[in-house]
């Protein structure tokens, strides 16, 4: 037996806390503020995020139901309808998301939970590595996220609204429209101070949903990264199973039939707690990227440079969104198969018979491998992304001949205007 082999079994992982908390510390830091951080199940706790859920979920209503009143009853202009839709979707996956990690709680705390359990009991240095090194990955991937969905959403939300066109008042006097406009039936928004309050309200709500959003979604990337770390692990001890001496065959054969035991039970986990989101996320991202690139359109016609830019910085958020996931749980399906590729590469011939039937029995089970999937409609993976890729494209050839009709219909009405001029005169 190797050196390196023989001095894992005396490791311990003395950093197990620091390593977890790195992995899930930008999802607890959102999610904390907005109190659905999956908690110890004690009355305080309970009694806290009570009261945080419930002061969070009224803002939330706040900000979405007289909206929606003014798009679906007021609102008498479709392009300006076709554009905001895109964010009352935004906002209504976030209330998905927000009730589902809620419901969920207990399962997600126990996925937190096994994070620590797992890095303080790796047997060896190389086995860290691995595991820190996908926590890397998902750090990375839930950065990108939000540097993409901050630099879109605070324009969209702030900038827009300052260089719209005003809305006239009964006083014939103008003000600046409202990041969301709404018909709130039981107060009257346009006199002030009401207006301003209900301005800069709206910006914070709106910022609320936005961190809900990234943190449930740092919160994905995290746990199915880890779960990927896992598998990797489970690769790497198959790989250095022939250097162990034959007397130890058998105890080496069971410690990594447990442990990928332990990342498949981990994988299903997640699936069965956030199937909701995933699908939520598949189907909703793919409605808005349609909404946002028919905005796209409507601004570039309209010669608005920053409000096309504000638009395309935000479909490109939703799209690479898209992308990770779909991209994080393709991996998570390649390593859960990797591990049958593995075990075949063995050298059989070395082995007893006892312990090569053992890895043939692990290799079958890798013949199923663990995936994500949303609500088992649809899986998630690289594929899946490529759907959404196609659904798009033809939604922007709808948005197209849209785009055409209006113009279409423009001069239309141009044409119908000069010649009343000309049978007048």
């Amino acid at each position: 037996m190797s050196e390196k082999i023989g001095n894992s079994t005396n490791y311990r992982n003395v950093h197990y806390e620091a390593d977890a908390e790195y992995t899930i510390h930008i999802a607890k830091t959102l999610l904390k503020l907005i109190g659905i951080w999956p908690r110890r199940d004690t009355f305080l706790d309970n009694v806290k995020m009570y009261i945080q859920t419930t002061i969070v979920f009224s803002l939330m209503c706040f900000l979405l139901v007289p909206h929606v009143i003014y798009t679906y009853f007021d609102c008498e202009n479709l392009t300006k309808y076709m554009k905001v839709i895109a964010a009352q979707i935004f906002s209504l996956l976030a209330v998905i998301k927000f009730w589902t990690v809620i419901f969920n709680r207990k399962e997600i705390r126990f996925c937190l939970d096994q994070i620590e359990i797992q890095y303080r009991d790796v047997k060896c240095e190389e086995d860290r590595l691995v595991m820190t090194n996908c926590a890397k990955i998902g750090r990375f991937f839930t950065m990108m996220y939000l540097s993409l969905s901050y630099t879109g959403a605070l324009p969209y939300h702030i900038i827009l609204p300052l260089i719209s066109e005003r809305i006239v008042k009964a006083d014939n006097t103008t003000q600046i429209p409202l990041p969301y406009l709404s018909d709130y039936i039981f107060f009257t928004v346009e006199n002030s101070p009401i207006y301003e309050i209900t301005f800069v309200l709206q910006i914070f709500i709106s910022s609320i949903i936005l961190s809900t959003n990234c943190g449930i979604y740092s919160l994905i990337a995290s746990i199915t990264m880890h779960c990927c770390g896992l598998f990797e692990v489970t690769s790497r001890r198959i790989e250095t199973l022939h250097k162990w001496n034959k007397c130890d065959l058998h105890d080496r054969v069971v410690d990594i039939v447990q442990y990928h035991l332990e990342a498949i039970g981990y994988s299903a986990l997640i699936g069965k707690s956030l199937s909701i989101v995933f699908l939520s996320e598949m189907v909703g991202c793919t409605i808005i990227i349609c909404f946002l690139e028919f905005g796209v359109i409507m601004e570039w016609e309209d010669h608005k440079t920053l409000s096309t830019l504000t638009y395309f910085v935000l479909m490109t958020s939703i799209f690479v969104n898209v992308f990770i996931i779909s991209f994080i749980g393709d991996r998570l399906k390649q390593e859960s198969e990797r591990i049958g590729e593995t075990s075949y590469f063995l050298p059989w011939y070395d082995f007893p018979v006892d312990v090569a039937k053992n890895i043939n029995t692990i290799m079958l089970r890798t013949r199923l491998p663990s995936c994500l999937s949303g609500a088992n409609i649809l899986e998630i993976s690289l594929q899946a992304f490529c759907d959404v890729s196609a659904h798009t494209h033809y939604f922007k050839y709808i948005d197209r001949k849209l785009f055409e009709q209006r113009k279409d219909y423009c001069r239309f009405v141009k044409l119908q205007q000069l010649i009343s001029i000309f049978c007048e005169q």
